[in-house]
């Protein structure tokens, strides 16, 4: 989520990284034409598109593992850089969505008062959602991050089988036999972990994949039709608990990540753009969104042709917010806190943003 890439040949994981932004853009432009326009377009299946996080999720584990994965400990700087990547940008959209409130604090969902400012700021896991509820998701990223991060200090014959402990206690929490309880322990054997998990194990078999091109499809196709199903017959209300959700979605999020790896496509370069300003995009989407849907629904009457204009203006003044938050913003704040780290940690390891 939050340019370089681990290699600049991984093209394709920008390709993910665009597909990923659009569909949680599609799924929240869907959500908003229903609330302010009175139009449900897509139906059910228009919830597909939070699979967008599962899928981030994938990457991400692919990625770190795809940096780290020879490191004999963790470099000094690998915190830093990690949190370099997350909290500038997301404070920036976090003020941001504070000025929303100011503007149009009555039509929202939340009173400014009410709202959880420790998670807000910190993405510590409270127990509430965070200002920006998109936060939710980087609280999931961070806790991947600090665990991968203490394995690093294990010697590596005991790595493989502490992350398979790891997945095994996360499958009994998904099953109730182990009580998660408070906020942070459900964060700790959350069923996101396992996502996170199928994308080491990707960046484990990385140079056999292409050679997995129609077992990857299938498992797609597989993923897709169950994602779909599911959505089709429970809608939103099936995706509130997050177990269930990960159940849904992770067959389908594992086999696109698996598949575009495995195929190697080639893309227009705006595919690959859109990558680079997905996490830009990821942090500001709900912020346009919201500004659009009140505006269209104070001059347009409800119905498809206001639904249809605010998918295509929504999509568009999203990836324009992320373009130039991105070039203006994003890379000259990553390029200065980078060269920090390297000036007092010496720390040259590559990197890329979740």
């Amino acid at each position: 989520m939050p340019t370089a890439r681990p290699r600049a040949e991984i093209v394709e994981l920008q390709y993910l990284r665009a597909i990923a932004v659009l569909m949680v853009v599609i799924g929240h432009l869907h959500q908003a034409g229903m609330r302010f326009l009175g139009t449900d377009l897509l139906g059910p299946v228009g919830y597909l598109g939070y699979a967008g996080v599962d899928i981030f999720f994938v990457i991400s584990g692919f990625i770190i593992h795809t940096l780290y994965r020879t490191a004999t400990k963790p470099s000094p700087g690998y915190a830093l850089k990690r949190l370099n990547r997350i909290f500038p940008l997301y404070w920036l959209f976090t003020g941001l969505s504070v000025l929303g409130y100011l503007m149009f604090g009555e039509t929202l969902t939340r009173d400014l008062d009410d709202l959880d400012w420790l998670a807000s700021l910190t993405l510590l896991p409270t127990g509430q959602p965070p200002l920006l509820l998109v936060g939710w998701t980087l609280t999931h990223e961070l806790y991947f991050y600090l665990v991968y991060g203490l394995v690093l200090f294990l010697p590596s014959r005991w790595r493989r089988p502490v992350a398979a402990l790891w997945a095994v206690l996360t499958v009994l929490a998904m099953t109730g036999l182990i009580d998660t309880g408070p906020a942070w322990s459900a964060l700790v054997l959350s069923g996101f972990n396992l996502q996170f998990l199928a994308g080491i194990v990707l960046a484990e078999f990385r140079d056999q994949l292409s050679r997995t091109r129609w077992p990857a499809l299938i498992v797609l196709t597989i993923g897709t039709c169950l994602a779909l199903a599911w959505t089709f017959r429970h809608g939103l209300d099936g995706l509130a608990d997050a177990d269930i959700r990960v159940a849904a979605f992770s067959v389908m999020a594992v086999g696109l990540v698996w598949t575009i790896l495995a195929w190697q496509p080639r893309w227009p370069s705006l595919a690959a753009s859109i990558g680079d300003w997905s996490y830009a995009i990821y942090l500001g989407h709900l912020l346009v969104i919201g500004v659009l849907a009140r505006f269209l629904a104070a001059i347009m009457p409800e119905g498809l042709i206001a639904t249809l204009v605010l998918f295509a203006t929504g999509l568009t003044a999203s990836a324009a917010l992320g373009l130039l938050v991105h070039r203006f913003v994003e890379t000259p704040q990553l390029t200065a806190g980078k060269s920090l780290i390297r000036r007092y940690f010496g720390d040259r390891q590559p990197d890329n943003r979740p």
